[in-house]
């Protein structure tokens, strides 16, 4: 019996663990639906609520934790939006300091 309920427990913790993971993170295959000059509200819809917003001046980033298909690892992806549409995206390594450009957001780091 106490085998039974260990599996049993293992597979109740395996399930959370990939239901949490689902929703809190989506594929990074959804930013191919991303476009420049899209609205934020656009953006949104097709990849969901961001994990976190920071904004300075008319510049807004929506940053997203996004699950590379077939690497399985977790990446930082941003939407850089400017007077309400789609200036930039991709992830974040990948844009150097441009990404924020003098616009950079308290707590942000320019890579």
């Amino acid at each position: 019996m106490n085998a039974s309920i260990r599996r049993i427990t293992v597979l109740a913790a395996a399930v959370a663990a990939a239901a949490w993971m689902t929703g809190c993170a989506s594929s990074s295959a959804k930013l191919n639906h991303i476009s420049l000059g899209m609205s934020r509200d656009e953006v949104v819809k097709t990849l969901g609520r961001p994990h976190a917003v920071s904004a300075q001046g008319d510049v807004e980033f929506l940053t997203y934790n996004l699950i590379n298909k077939g690497v399985g690892d977790m990446k930082e992806f941003v939407v850089r939006i400017q007077k309400g549409s789609v200036e930039s995206y991709g992830e974040r390594g990948n844009f150097g300091s441009s990404l924020f450009g003098t616009n950079t957001p308290a707590g942000a780091t320019a890579k």
